[in-house]
Formats: structure tokens, sequence, C-alpha cells
């Protein structure tokens, strides 16, 4: 079994040079364009260097949070986490997105009058959600007692004390969609910076002082300080000023709103899902197993949080800005494709082989038996890659039926195999359910802009598509075999560095990106 595994991975990665060597001697002349190859790059160095550093700070915090609470308290953690994120989500109408939209529409056309009425309008509106999303939530915190801890009163006392922390998000998502909206990349990544740090020296001396008792305390207090950050930031620019029960204002906070309705009911959905899985795993496993759970997802989640970081601020406006243009809309779609693949293919293929070392980095030895289910769950990220910049089409045309079916058809096929994989299979179970979904949204999602949007993948997006999961699925194979058999390990590890360096190269030859990055250090050592 072994050598034939190895010959596997021999021949994949044969397939995986010869492709590149095809790709580079292929479509000359309709390839890459390099702008479009480093404005990628740009905006992740901008925003994923700020959000790669915050993620770190994150992870040392959980690291506390994991040997000082167990799984059982990290487990807690996540719940409370989550539940609040649904009332958030639920509640927020996602003010991120459509905010956004009418403010940096509104700063590059209209006056600083304007400006700052938006402003007003937005705040009005964040303030408004955060009172009824807390409100929402002391009102059926007996309920969700019920449903999560068997209705305890200490937990209907802590559900109804951590409800301010809605509120207190609200606002600060608020204040980020205005920094946003007004092109203040600088502020965002420094108050990117300050959430995290505030959280860890926050949370970690209570976790220290009052163990599990600790958790409610900081919860509390990293939001209290997260929103006093936002505040911090934004009023510099605009002092603060809301209505939330102005009708005149709260008119216009609909229209704003309207902009984004697909994408709230997407979030509301995403939330739902997530919320729905931790309690069905916490019904199953209890509160080690969420913990354990939390653990990976959290660790899957990192990526995402880094690599797309360049796609909420930069793409979805361009390519609402060219949709009609069936042609430039394509090109520019397949562009973002290839350029994040060839970024995040090898950081997705190393931390697969890196993970059984990054575990008890990040955490302790209780959570290992995530490893297994992570490193599957890295692995269909790779189909994220190609779905993610596809599936914006629907909300750059303004087509939310469709859109809101998509995201549906998604988070039900996660629910179900995610659980089903769980109950049967156990943690490898759960992440293979985690994969088969990505799998299927990459499939519908690519299906409906290819029959309603003449999409189509260019063959370099294809070539670097198929790259990406030949070597992805050795990678995995060695990662998931060096159990049994540790020398696959070093096969894994090969195939990674062979394909950084690769991926690297494309980069360089697309991008000048090597180039541009040499001269600037030369020059900065002259």
């Amino acid at each position: 079994m072994g050598k034939n595994l190895f010959r596997a991975g021999d021949n994949s990665l044969f397939f995986v040079i010869f492709a590149f060597i095809m790709a580079n001697n292929k479509e000359t002349g309709t390839g890459a364009n390099a702008g479009d190859y480093k404005r990628v790059i740009k905006y992740l160095g901008i925003f994923g260097g700020a959000q790669g550093v915050s993620v770190l700070l994150s992870m040392v915090r959980n690291k506390f949070a994991s040997v000082l609470l167990g799984t059982g308290g990290f487990g807690v953690i996540a719940l409370y986490n989550r539940t609040v994120q649904l009332f958030c989500d639920t509640t927020g109408l996602s003010l991120s997105l459509s905010a956004v939209r009418r403010l940096s529409d509104t700063y590059c056309n209209g006056d600083d009058g304007e400006v700052r009425h938006c402003v007003k309008v937005v705040r009005s509106i964040a303030l408004l959600t955060g009172l009824v999303g807390m409100s929402l939530m002391m009102l059926l915190s007996p309920l969700l007692s019920v449903w999560m801890f068997d209705g305890r009163a200490n937990d209907i006392l802590h559900l109804f004390l951590v409800a301010p922390v809605v509120l207190f998000i609200a606002v600060s998502g608020g204040e980020l969609a205005i920094l946003r909206g007004v092109k203040q990349p600088g502020k965002i990544a420094l108050y990117t910076l300050w959430t995290a740090l505030s959280a860890l020296f926050s949370t970690v001396p209570l976790y220290c002082l009052f163990g599990n008792a600790g958790i409610i305390p900081s919860i509390f207090m990293a939001a209290l300080l997260q929103m006093g950050g936002a505040l911090y930031f934004s009023t510099k620019l605009y002092p603060y000023s809301a209505t939330p029960f102005s009708r005149i204002l709260l008119r216009e906070g609909v229209d704003i709103i309207k902009l984004g309705a697909g994408y709230i009911y997407a979030t509301i959905l995403v939330s739902c899902s997530l919320w729905f899985v931790y309690q069905m795993i916490t019904k199953i496993g209890g509160d080690s197993a969420v913990g354990i759970f939390s653990a990976g997802y959290l660790l899957v989640g990192m990526l995402p949080s880094i690599l797309f970081a360049a796609f909420d601020s930069d793409y979805y406006p361009r390519l609402s800005g060219i949709f009609a243009q069936k042609e430039a809309r394509n090109a520019m779609i397949n562009e973002h494709i290839e350029a994040h693949l060839l970024v995040q293919m090898p950081v997705i293929l190393c931390a697969i082989m890196l993970l059984p070392w990054l575990f008890p980095l990040f955490f302790s030895g209780e959570f290992m038996p995530a490893l297994s289910m992570t490193q599957i769950a890295l692995f269909a990220l790779l189909f994220h890659v190609v779905t993610y910049p596809i599936s914006f089409m629907p909300v750059s045309k303004g087509d939310t039926l469709t859109f809101a079916a998509q995201e549906t058809v998604y988070n039900v096929a996660f629910v179900l195999l995610t659980l089903l994989g769980f109950c049967y299979y156990g943690w490898v179970g759960a992440g293979a359910g985690m994969m088969l979904a990505r799998a299927l949204d990459l499939f519908v999602v690519y299906a409906i802009a290819r029959c309603k949007y003449g999409f189509r993948l260019s063959r370099r997006a294809s070539l670097f598509f198929m790259i990406a999961i030949s070597s992805g699925s050795v990678v995995l194979a060695a990662a998931l075999g060096a159990v049994s058999l540790p020398w696959l390990r070093y096969v894994g590890l090969g195939v990674a560095v062979i394909m950084s360096a690769v991926s690297l190269f494309q980069l360089s030859r697309h991008g000048n990106i090597l180039t541009s990055v040499s001269k600037r250090i030369f020059k900065r050592f002259r």
C-alpha cells in the first residue's frame, strides 16, 4: 500500500509540473493581466498583512484559553460566541456590505455634507439594530438556556449578561463600515490590530484569575474594547451623532439595506448553520467535542480571513462597476481566480503538512483529535478559492434570489454532510462532509454563472485549479497516511515546497512581483 501511494504521488507531481509548463506556453495573448495580479497582491498586503498579525495574536489568546480552560471551557466559549454572532447577524442587516456601497458612492460623488449625513444614517441604523439584537437575546435567554444548557438558572443569567455584546458588535460594525466607505485602509489595519491586542490583554488575565468563571466577563470586555477602538478611529473623521428612532433617517436606512438584501439572507443563513452544527455536536459529544470542533474550525477559518481580505475592500466594488461588460468582467474574475490560486495553494498545502506541529503550538494536546478533520477541511479550501470570486456575480448583478439560492444549497449541504460525517465516521467524517459541501458549492455556483451570466473558466484558470487539486490530493494523502507511515510526511512536504516555488515563479512571471519587491529592498538598504 505504501509503494502504491508513493507511485501515485510521483505521477501526480509529474502531471503538476507538466501542467504548469503547458500553462506557461498557452494563452500568452489572453493571459492574466500583470496589473490585476499586482492589485491582488497589493490588497493582500494591506489588509491581509494586518489580518495576519491579528490572527496570530488571536491564536496566542486561544492558546492560553485552551491550556487554562481545556476542551470543555473552550467549547463553552465557542457556544457563547456563536450564539452572540447569531443575533448579530440576524439583526445586523449586513451593514458591512450595503452601507459601504452607499458611503463609497457618496464619498466619491457627493460633498462633505452629504457624506456626514450618510454617516449619521449608518450610525443610527447600527445603533438601532444593536439595541434590537440585545433586547431579543435578553428576551430569548430562557429558551436558549433550555436548548443549550438544559435550562440551568446560572446559564440564563450568563446569556442575559452577555447580550450587550450584540450591541457593542453592532456599533463596531457600523463604524468599520464608515471607515471602509470613506477609504481609510490605514485606520482599518490599525483597528484590526487593536481588536486583537485588546482581546488578548483583556481576556487572558481573566482566564488566569477566574478560570471558567472568567468566560462571560472576558467576552464582554473584549467586545467593549473593540467598540471603543472603532469609535476612536471613526470619530476622528466624523464626530459621533446618531438618532436611531428618527423616521426620516430610518427610511433612508431601509434604502441602504435593500442594496444588500441577498447578503443579509446569506449572513443569517451562515450564522444559523454554524450555530446549529455547534449545538448538535454539543448534544452528541458534549462541551469537549464542540471545543475540539471549534479549534479545528478556527484554524480552517484563519486562512480565508487573511487571504480573502482583498475581496471585501477591492474586488466586489470593481466587479459591480464592470458587470455589464461581459468580456472584461469574465477576464477579471478569471484573473482573480488565477492570482488567488497561486497565492493560496502553497499556503494551504504547507498548512496541511505543518498542522501536526501547529495544533500543539496554537492549542494543547487535548485538541489533537481534530487534526484529520482540519487537514481535510483545509484541502476543501482549494474549491472555495475558485467558488468565492464567482459567487459574487449574482450580488454584483443585483440578482438577490439567485444569490440566496446558491447560498442555501451550500449551507444545507454543510450542515447535513458535516453532521452525518461526524455521526458515522467521527472527526474524519466531519472533515469529509465539509469537503463534499465545498465541492458541491463549486459545482452549483459555476453552473449558475455559466448558464445565467455566460461565465467560463479560462484554460489557464482551469489548469491552475487542476494543478491545485492534484497536488493537494497528494499532500492530503501523505498527511493522513503519515500517521502509520511517517516517511510519507517528507513526500507531502516535498510536494508543498515544490508547488510553493512554482507558484512564486508564476507570480513573478505575470506580475513582476519579485522584481518590484527586490528593487524596493535594495533601494531601502542603499
